[in-house]
């Protein structure tokens, strides 16, 4: 208990010091006290009017959380497992109660003690046209094969019960694509049934299977045919009741759809020499009907694109964070302009980093694990969320109405003009409030000149923060807000329009991620407005954008813009440490806990520190932008 108080009050001192040393050192005067007045009586959401609704005990109706999202989502995935389990089960059952009939067999035992004893399982001998061999790609085994099904079963009495077993051998077949026929077999001296010579073998004195009656008659012809073989003067020698079934392809089966034009000529992904880190954002004006389904083909699309990254979905729209092979990023591109809920709801279209990573580099440009390098992403994760970027809010606020959108270069001039009216001492009322809706870690290491940042830790806590530091500000004074990549300022801008009724406000399109792009492709030379590093959420944390090193190391204070996560897992703070700090408290925020690390108290499941920020590091975020 001594040892937990003693941690805590050494986070707390520290944090409050370095808040404090920071307040004075670059927040304006109503920033100091701004976070101390947080309230909840204007706490509003942003969510589609039709938003899913749970009950809670008292019959009233709210909004899902995450959690029970993701315990709704676990629970489907959970019952769909359960059915795949109980249907493999029941095939491994059916598979090893055939084999003990075929052992029985072997060993001479019969439940039946005729002279001539029929056994319990008929040999099915399966052919394939070559249409549906070629459509299917159906293996060796699929070509030609044979299937044993018991006597009284399902299999031998119904249309329904035949083509189940054929959908149990033939994995690849699908819902209408066949049809069904069949032919006595042809069968060798010993017994053993042949397969066709060729189609017009296979096919000749067939008949079509279609109803039940079909299929009864098909297994009463094997039963005759093996009587017939087994009986008289036959020479052959039958140990079952045999049949020959032909699968074939149906004519009037719906073709399958053509690519999409995107796939066509598309190249091989895998073989991209360099990767691109993308991100983009989208608030379609009727939302996401169902996100379950939305992320599910949303996978389904992406795959032939080996993309990587983490995507929200929530019914108000799309964020996501993604890593794409170069040489298919422009078909992947035309695939998200092509889906309705995408396409020009995109704001800004598609944020594409101006500096690809090589595959070398992009392995080793994540966040190290267990010590070893990674990439920054792994896997592509699509998680449905209630909200794409949590606001904290509890009324619906029209995302559609957040302000103009101001273009990069436009953006740009208007802030070369506002540095020169300050340098000027010009104290004009066109002079405009420039805010950065960035949480503090993310303000500490770079920002636009001239902004103030709103000094918040989480998103969260900006309503409050704006609505004081705006408190005396004329509604038509011009207000200019942005943050990494665009999607929070849409918020922001819905906030300020229409819940504090100001009029002239605009937002960064793109966010600073466009603006670096834009700047580096069309003002090369020219200086950028924005000052040191462009913090980001997966793993690199950051893209070096000048080289003014704007933040303190929290541990010693020396300049730096180096961003870490504590190494200590139960900590995981996200901290700015110098290289020598880093260093000697063995990655971590505190001596208490460089002690757990160093100590063995923990085993650190994450290295989060990163080496310092270059300028050839990419952008890419994990929550928000």
């Amino acid at each position: 208990m001594i040892f937990l108080v003693g941690l805590v009050r050494n986070r707390i001192a520290r944090t409050a010091a370095f808040t404090f040393t920071r307040s004075l050192a670059r927040l304006p005067i109503h920033k100091t006290t701004a976070l101390s007045k947080i309230s909840t009586s204007s706490l509003f959401v942003m969510q589609p009017m039709d938003a899913p609704r749970f009950q809670d005990s008292n019959n009233q109706q709210r909004v899902p959380s995450n959690r029970e999202l993701v315990e709704r989502r676990l629970a489907v995935q959970r019952g769909k497992r359960e059915a795949k389990e109980r249907s493999i089960q029941q095939r491994v059952s059916r598979n090893l109660h055939i084999k003990r009939l075929l052992h029985s067999e072997t060993n001479g035992k019969s439940s039946d003690s005729s002279p001539f004893p029929v056994p319990p399982l008929y040999a099915v001998k399966v052919w394939v046209d070559d249409d549906l061999r070629e459509e299917l790609r159906l293996s060796g085994r699929e070509k030609r094969g044979r299937v044993f099904i018991e006597k009284g079963a399902e299999g031998m009495a119904t249309l329904r019960g035949l083509k189940g077993e054929m959908f149990a051998f033939f994995r690849a077949l699908k819902k209408d694509s066949f049809l069904l026929a069949a032919t006595l077999p042809r069968v060798a001296q010993d017994g053993t049934i042949l397969s066709p010579e060729s189609k017009e073998d296979a096919i000749q004195n067939s008949w079509k299977i279609e109803n039940d009656d079909d299929v009864a008659k098909t297994f009463a012809m094997a039963d005759e045919f093996f009587q017939n073989a087994t009986m008289g003067t036959s020479s052959l020698v039958m140990k079952r009741p045999a049949i020959q079934i032909n699968v074939l392809k149906n004519p009037n089966a719906p073709l399958p759809p053509p690519p999409p034009a995107y796939l066509i000529e598309m190249a091989d992904p895998s073989i991209s020499e360099t990767i691109t880190m993308i991100s983009f954002y989208a608030f379609p004006p009727a939302g996401i009907e169902d996100p379950e389904d939305f992320a599910f083909n949303l996978k389904r699309k992406w795959k032939p694109f080996q993309a990587l990254g983490r995507v929200y979905v929530a019914q108000e729209g799309v964020n996501a964070q993604m890593s794409i092979p170069t040489n298919v990023l422009e078909n992947f591109m035309k695939c998200c302009r092509s889906i309705p809920e995408l396409g020009r709801h995109m704001e800004n279209d598609i944020n594409i980093d101006p500096q690809p990573l090589s595959q070398d580099e992009f392995a080793v440009a994540g966040v190290p694990i267990n010590g070893k390098p990674a990439p920054p992403f792994r896997n592509l994760h699509i998680r449905v969320r209630n909200q794409v970027v949590a606001d904290g809010l509890q009324k619906t606020l029209d995302l559609q109405s957040a302000g103009y959108d101001m273009p990069p270069l436009e953006w740009h001039e208007k802030l070369k003009e506002a540095r020169e009216k300050r340098i000027n001492d010009e104290k004009t009322a066109d002079v405009p409030i420039l805010l950065d809706c960035r949480n503090t870690y993310e303000t500490d290491v770079g920002i636009f000149e001239g902004a103030e940042p709103l000094g918040t830790e989480s998103f969260r806590e900006s309503w409050d923060v704006l609505k004081e530091r705006l408190e005396d500000t004329p509604k038509d004074a011009p207000i200019m807000t942005y943050c990494t990549g665009g999607i929070r300022c849409v918020k922001v801008g819905a906030y300020l329009t229409q819940e504090l009724g100001f009029t002239n406000v605009s937002r960064l399109a793109g966010g600073i991620i466009a603006y670096d792009r834009t700047l580096n492709e069309k003002c090369d030379g020219e200086e950028s407005m924005f000052k040191g590093t462009n913090f980001v959420f997966d793993g690199r944390l950051g893209r070096q954008i000048t080289e003014d090193a704007l933040a303190n190391c929290v541990t010693c204070g020396a300049e730096t813009s180096l961003v870490s996560n504590c190494r200590n897992h139960n900590c995981h703070q996200r901290i700015v440490q110098c290289e020598a700090c880093r260093t000697s408290y063995h990655g971590t925020c505190s001596i208490a806990c460089k002690n757990r690390v160093v100590n063995g108290a923990m085993t650190p499941r994450r290295l989060d520190f990163q080496t310092p920020i270059t300028s050839n590091s990419p952008v890419g975020e994990k929550n928000s932008v």
